[in-house]
């Protein structure tokens, strides 16, 4: 147990840096500055939370292409009446949308949701028409 322990508190210390850096982004942004910003983007980042990289390209539409080291998803963006980014997936047929608060950053958004979930872009890239899939980075 003071084994694991010791380790957790390494892993801690090790990324204190990087989490610090994670912290940063201005207030929660709106609905309306949500669809502003989300729809028509690539956008390439880390989830910290679940450690890995991921990529999400979201059409005008607000259908998207979600790349993670496990695979390609084709999903759907919605913004939620209480002005939330909701992500919903064809592996469960759209079911289950996952909803994250959206803050701007210097390097695009840090997406937070429930259980503390957080996925934070390093790379956003406007001006997108149509998602095709690509090779994830990471």
């Amino acid at each position: 147990m003071r084994t694991i322990c010791a380790g957790l508190f390494l892993m801690a210390l090790a990324g204190a840096p990087a989490m610090a850096q994670l912290v940063k982004g201005g207030p929660v942004m709106s609905g309306s500055q949500l669809r502003a910003s989300l729809f028509g983007i690539e956008m390439t980042g880390y989830s910290p939370t679940f450690g890995f990289s991921w990529r999400e390209c979201v059409e005008p539409s607000g259908e998207t292409l979600y790349e993670t080291p496990d695979g390609l998803m084709k999903g759907r963006l919605t913004i939620s009446p209480k002005g939330e980014a909701c992500f919903a997936y064809e592996d469960d047929g759209y079911a289950t949308p996952a909803c994250y608060r959206a803050r701007q950053t210097d390097k695009g958004f840090r997406f937070e949701g429930e259980f503390d979930s957080l996925f934070i872009t390093t790379k956003v890239v406007t001006g997108i028409k149509t998602c095709k899939p690509q090779d994830l980075v990471g």
